[in-house]
């Protein structure tokens, strides 16, 4: 399994902190982000990391690079940079289907109390990272997922995701379409199974 760039077990003293939150976080996107993010998936899911695969079982014209992995960065002091949060999307046809989220666990118990506070005003580090996600890959009718954890759903809701007929799965529109169209889609997607 790879490392992340940097593995951080304890909280450093507060003088050790160099910057404001905002200066602190940093999301970034990337066709595989294996390198950063295995070991936060694994924390999360107990799985193996999402690697973009040659081809995609779903549609054999969709290949890896349609895949785009984003990874939240803190970075606690001047030599010290964590991987934080992760986020899969795959695009299929004109949709993303958007997976794998995830935070590292005790991330916000370390943080100094002006970033902690920040960072849940802000609606934490997930909702960073998806806001981020938004404004790069908006060129997509939606984003698809899956969501069946509450607190997760909170998230999701925040940033305009939208309950299916369909058991857990979500939809954030990015394009207006006629309502029997969104339900032919997400019928569609549906049919795909967990992503």
């Amino acid at each position: 399994m790879t490392r992340p760039l940097h593995t951080f077990a304890g909280c450093p003293r507060e003088n050790d902190f160099v910057n404001s939150f905002q200066e602190s976080v940093f999301v970034l996107g990337m066709r595989d982000a294996s390198f950063f993010a295995s070991d936060l998936f694994w924390e999360a899911f107990r799985t193996a990391f999402p690697t973009p695969p040659r081809k995609m079982v779903m549609e054999p014209s969709t290949t890896s690079g349609t895949w785009r992995q984003y990874v939240a960065f803190y970075k606690w002091s001047k030599s010290s940079v964590e991987a934080v949060a992760f986020g899969n999307f795959i695009r299929y046809r004109d949709v993303y289907l958007e997976g794998g989220l995830c935070a590292r666990r005790h991330f916000y118990r370390r943080l100094p109390p002006p970033h902690w506070r920040e960072c849940r005003d802000r609606g934490g580090i997930v909702q960073i990272l998806l806001t981020q996600a938004a404004k790069e890959l908006d060129d997509a009718t939606a984003w698809f997922g899956y969501c069946g954890d509450a607190k997760s759903w909170l998230v999701n809701e925040r940033i305009g995701y939208h309950r299916t007929r369909h058991q857990h799965l979500i939809v954030k529109w990015f394009r207006d379409l006629p309502e029997p169209k969104q339900r032919e889609l997400e019928d569609e997607i549906a049919a795909i199974g967990p992503f």
